[in-house]
């Protein structure tokens, strides 16, 4: 339940040190650099352009990442359960750069780059070539040399295609013409493929015909045979398609040198950060002035640093980052069960640095909640052996352990409540463990669900207690927190057993709250009247009571569509082999959509409880994260 302490540090080094400083500061990892935006206000400050002449690292990046692409296309990758047992890699900083270093990627691009234009050229060839074939298909049948048809001098050859549903119309149309000769050659899809012959006479009531009944006219650009022409066309193809074959065996040789690849695209993209966090940088003509964040367990670490790279010429001024400076960066610090729930808190928003880590109180009703709302041992055991599986053989990346991690903690909360419950795929299996039966404890259920809401509502308000005392504001906390206690504590008290003293303290509670709800307000009827506002927000605590409903109806929603699969199941089974093979294969599929709806349901509903009842009590959020002098992970994971 901790946020990270933070140093916020001045940094002044020589211009001809900067490659040096920020390459060690790379490998450090743990500064967070900020925009000088304090040196605004000095003219003689400039910013700092760095000049790309010599190597642009985005530019090299890009040709490295379609190195990659292209031969990664051919590289066998492990699938299934052996590309899990085999993980993802994992470099130091260290040895991400000596496997960079020890790899020219330049002629392996320039050899691949030759290769490709090849297969560019052949494909677009190929791609010609079919055209062509798909041209010249329909005229296969024709024997004679395209030249020699055309070459008559008192007859004109007219070649093309026209709508089969056209034919007869156009056959009737020049039934009566002596001189035309007409035929059809081929049939593809709709369209019927022909050939006409006719002398100049006729040639323009032919072309009226033609035009009428919607002819297209082809004119093939070859002047020998088209069977003659099809099998050079194939033959062609043939030996274009063995040569990208061959091409595509070359590229196969280059796939040894795709991790490498990899290193070196992750290397420069932090070089290329090197140059990018310049921007931030203000300088003089010899200095450059650095400003940032380290956390304050690594200020040791960092002034070695500084001294390792050049002491008499580097000055420093380092102190604590200002407690209600927004723009600190922030990293969390909880033990490591409360840490499995940073993600929960990340997905609402990091807390300011002059806020309180809610992770460790989240994770205590998160476990709890999310337990009540499955509530059945048998899918907790399931997520059980199947999260510990997955940590246990296989390999992953610290994200997604970690998230595997969550949930194998998040099923032993569901189990606990499955016990309680006495449920196991809902009554399919009676446990001795029983302490709620779901069918008939309804009121203790919902009850209980009650209590926990209202516990978690009294945490929430103490933690901003805690926070306005910590700040120095103890009358606020009295006004807005111990009031609104006296008076839901009265309430709840005065409808449960109507006495005297519980009436007058609630009395006494929504006075303060009107008297000083609004206080801040500059006049007496605008402070009356935002009073009366601050107490009409009593109405959400009820709204927030009622949203505890959902820990009883999540459980008892689930647990009643497990009984109602194993009622059909149990009718199936009496049915006999048939019906026994049928309801196994029924339990199977109805109980494991069953889980993923419960485990879904649980995931966002606590998450809302969290969200909107706890959160808002107390939480405001809106830090920024602490971003490492690292680039973000493509291939390689980088610590």
């Amino acid at each position: 339940m901790a946020i990270v302490k933070m140093k916020e540090f001045t940094l002044f080094a020589l211009e001809g040190n900067r490659k040096r400083l920020l390459e060690e500061l790379q490998k450090f990892g743990y500064v967070n650099f900020s925009k000088s935006d304090s040196l605004e206000q000095f003219d003689y400050l400039k910013d700092i352009e760095v000049s790309t002449k010599e190597t642009n690292y985005v530019e090299e990046s890009a040709k490295i990442k379609w190195l990659i692409d292209y031969v990664g296309r051919f590289v066998e990758k492990e699938k299934g359960l052996s590309a899990l047992k085999k993980g993802p890699i994992i470099y130091t900083f260290d040895e991400l750069e000596k496997e960079a270093k020890s790899y020219d990627y330049v002629p392996d691009f320039e050899a691949l780059t030759d290769i490709s234009k090849r297969i560019d050229s052949n494909n677009q060839r190929l791609n010609a070539i079919d055209n062509s074939i798909k041209e010249l298909l329909p005229w296969i049948s024709i024997q004679e040399p395209i030249k020699d048809l055309n070459s008559f001098k008192k007859l004109k050859f007219i070649m093309g295609y026209l709508p089969t549903k056209n034919i007869e119309k156009f056959r009737n149309a020049i039934v009566d013409l002596k001189l035309t000769y007409f035929e059809e050659r081929d049939i593809v899809g709709k369209n019927a493929y022909c050939i006409i012959f006719t002398n100049e006479l006729e040639l323009e009531m032919v072309l009226e015909n033609l035009r009428l009944n919607s002819f297209s006219e082809v004119n093939l650009e070859i002047k020998g045979v088209v069977s003659e022409e099809l099998d050079a066309l194939k033959n062609e193809k043939e030996v274009l398609e063995k040569d990208n074959l061959e091409l595509t065996e070359k590229i196969k040789k280059f796939t040894g040198n795709v991790q490498k690849m990899q290193s070196v695209y992750e290397y420069y993209q932090n070089l290329s950060l090197r140059d990018t966090v310049v921007s931030n940088f203000k300088s003089t003509e010899k200095l450059d002035i650095i400003q940032g964040y380290i956390p304050a367990d690594k200020e040791t670490d960092f002034k070695t640093l500084l001294e390792k790279v050049s002491a008499s010429k580097i000055y420093l001024e380092i102190e604590d980052a200002k407690k209600d400076d927004p723009n600190v960066p922030i990293i969390l610090k909880n033990n490591k069960i409360a840490s499995l729930f940073e993600s929960v808190t990340n997905m609402y928003a990091l807390p300011k640095y002059n806020e309180i880590d809610p992770t460790f109180l989240l994770s205590i009703f998160y476990w709890v909640f999310f337990g009540m709302m499955v509530a059945d041992f048998a899918y907790g055991l399931i997520l059980f052996i199947g999260s510990a599986i997955a940590l246990k053989f296989f390999k992953f990346d610290d994200a997604t352990k970690k998230f595997l991690k969550f949930f194998f903690a998040l099923s032993i909360s569901t189990m606990i409540w499955g016990l309680l419950y006495g449920s196991a795929f809902g009554d399919l299996i009676k446990l001795p463990t029983q302490v709620l039966d779901s069918s008939k404890d309804f009121m203790t259920v919902l009850t209980l669900s009650i209590v926990f809401g209202a516990v978690h509502l009294a945490v929430g308000l103490l933690v901003k207690a805690y926070i306005l005392i910590k700040n120095g504001k103890p009358l606020d906390a009295f006004y807005d927190v111990f009031l609104w206690f006296l008076t839901l504590i009265s309430v709840i008290v005065y409808i449960l057993n109507k006495n005297t003293i519980s009436f007058y303290t609630m009395l006494i509670g929504m006075i303060g709250i009107v008297l000083f709800g609004a206080r801040d307000a500059k006049s007496i009827p605008a402070r009356i009247a935002g009073g009366l506002y601050s107490l009409y927000g009593i109405t959400s605590y009820i709204g927030d009571f009622v949203s505890y409903l959902r820990l009883m109806a999540l459980g008892l929603a689930g647990g009643f569509i497990a009984i109602a699969i194993n009622i059909i199941v149990k009718m199936l089974a009496n049915a006999g082999i048939i019906g026994i093979i049928f309801g196994v294969i029924l339990f199977i599929f109805a109980q494991s959509f069953n889980i993923f709806l419960s485990y879904l349901s649980a995931y966002v509903h606590t998450s809302r409880l969290m969200y909107v009842e706890f959160f808002s009590k107390f939480y405001e959020g809106g830090g920024k994260k602490f971003n490492t002098f690292r680039s973000k992970k493509k291939y390689i994971e980088v610590k």
